[in-house]
């Protein structure tokens, strides 16, 4: 028997970029954090307080460069449930839109293909194929939001799975939250 134990979280295109292209950050971006060696962002956290969300009609959406931007709607669903492990980045120049961040909750995941290995920054420059392990997970995930223990994706474009609970599933969808990619994770019991 199979059961539902949380759900893929992540949002459509917004048509913008955070930092710059999978190869080349935007040269007036002198403070982000890069690697010596191979070039490459070493903090994907980074906030451009320049950045201008391009898609204004989405609730939950994602950049070019991977950066998960969520709608004032969405941050305050997040406040009245209490999800404390979130965090909300304010863009000054996006009025009532975050850059969003999970803190902590960290499930393990395995990647298909792990590609070059930095020895100076010791990151890869590509992880793809992200699949979650599930060995020790019989029942559905506890409310919340979680997130991969890797970063999944190529040069400056790496970002972690982000997960649901079932319950957390369904309070979003009663919500109404426009234009979400939810893809459920099943195991077999």
């Amino acid at each position: 028997m199979k059961i539902i134990i949380g759900y893929r979280m992540s949002g459509y295109d917004n048509n913008s970029y955070m930092t710059g292209s999978c190869d080349k950050l935007f040269p007036e971006l002198k403070s982000v954090p890069k690697c010596d060696a191979c070039g490459y962002r070493t903090d994907y956290r980074y906030t451009n307080k320049d950045f201008k969300l391009s898609r204004k009609t989405l609730d939950v959406s994602s950049t070019y460069d991977g950066v998960t931007i969520v709608s004032l709607k969405f941050k305050e669903f997040c406040i009245r449930y209490g999800y404390s492990n979130l965090e909300f980045i304010a863009l000054p120049k996006s009025p009532d839109f975050f850059q969003f961040h999970i803190n902590g909750n960290i499930l393990p995941f395995a990647a298909s293909t792990k590609e070059d290995l930095c020895k100076w920054c010791n990151q890869y420059e590509s992880i793809v194929g992200p699949s979650m392990i599930t060995d020790n997970i019989k029942e559905p995930l506890p409310d919340g939001f979680y997130q991969s223990d890797l970063w999944f994706a190529s040069r400056n474009e790496k970002s972690p799975v982000m997960v649901i609970s079932p319950v957390t599933k369904d309070r979003m969808t009663r919500e109404g939250f426009k234009n979400m990619c939810l893809n459920k994770i099943e195991v077999e019991i």
